[in-house]
């Protein structure tokens, strides 16, 4: 047995597959971070992969997008009848956000555990370290994919509704849209909050979890979860000195307090956060807390992985 492995060292061959020096541009750096956030942007939408993988994503996509038909149709209905006034009751851009909360949180739950698990699992990383690539850069193209995806998700179908409301409005489609230069700059500050938030929980819940569908189940339970223990400490320990402090747990209701703010509306007592006396600018504060130390925690999490 032995000889004959020798043998068979002994007629081992060196084809000549025909290899050639890249003679292409060097992109670097940048260039390999451009290719992460085109490769995740291809995987959370399911491009060039089975139709199973598509089924998620553009299933919540059709939603949101149908949620602006039907807002539109439902102004338009209202507009046609002599009570003005109900066509105040239908959400717009701000209630917009509300209409669709639940849609865009499995959306970013799903996109989150994406682009994060399967390099893990799958051994990818060090292939993508291999290249001049860093921990850092790495990340960052992530974080890239997964604002092009979600704030897509989010704008979009504002800029589809934002259309539809000036077709419809009475002053004419130029006049509307004249009257409404704030909403481009509202809409997009209140997604960016929405963003900012998402990002750092469903990356922290996907660095740490080698599984995407218990990464998305952890991220939307510790999103939704969190609103009823802070809620629990608000109802079940007014009087405690300190329990105020557990409002801030709602992590999920700071954006929607955050746009808002943005959006001039004072009169926010529906916020756990606001009912405990603080301001929008404290659950400002905590977005941006949460984001740097998920940041801190992911980047420590990755380069113990390199």
């Amino acid at each position: 047995m032995a000889d004959s492995r020798e043998t068979n060292r002994d007629q081992a061959i060196i084809v000549d597959r025909g290899y050639r020096h890249y003679d292409g541009t060097r992109t670097g750096r940048r260039g390999a971070v451009r290719a992460i956030v085109k490769e995740g942007f291809r995987r959370v939408m399911g491009f060039r992969r089975k139709a199973k993988r598509k089924l998620l994503p553009w299933t919540l996509i059709t939603v949101a997008v149908a949620s602006v038909v039907i807002l539109v149709a439902i102004t338009w209905a209202t507009s046609q009848t002599p009570a003005e006034e109900l066509t105040d009751l239908v959400p717009r851009y701000r209630g917009y956000f509300d209409f669709i909360s639940v849609v865009a949180l499995l959306f970013a739950a799903y996109a989150g555990a994406q682009l994060l698990i399967p390099d893990r699992t799958d051994g990818v990383l060090n292939v993508y370290f291999s290249r001049p690539l860093a921990v850092r850069d790495y990340l960052i193209g992530k974080t890239l994919a997964y604002a092009t995806v979600i704030l897509s998700f989010w704008l979009v179908p504002q800029l589809l509704l934002h259309l539809g409301l000036a077709a419809l409005s009475r002053e004419g489609f130029l006049s509307y849209l004249g009257q409404t230069t704030d909403i481009l700059w509202q809409v997009p500050l209140a997604a960016l909050a929405y963003f900012v938030l998402h990002a750092s929980l469903s990356f922290l819940t996907a660095s740490f979890i080698n599984r995407v569908g218990a990464a998305a189940a952890a991220f939307l339970i510790g999103s939704l979860g969190l609103n009823l223990v802070a809620l629990f400490f608000q109802e079940a320990a007014d009087d405690t000195t300190g329990s105020r402090w557990a409002a801030l747990l709602a992590t999920e209701q700071h954006p929607r307090y955050v746009r808002d703010w943005i959006f001039g509306v004072h009169d926010s007592a529906d916020w756990i956060p606001a009912q405990a006396g603080f301001g929008p600018g404290i659950s400002l504060a905590v977005i941006v807390g949460l984001a740097v130390v998920s940041a801190a925690l992911i980047g420590w999490r990755y380069r113990r992985l390199t």
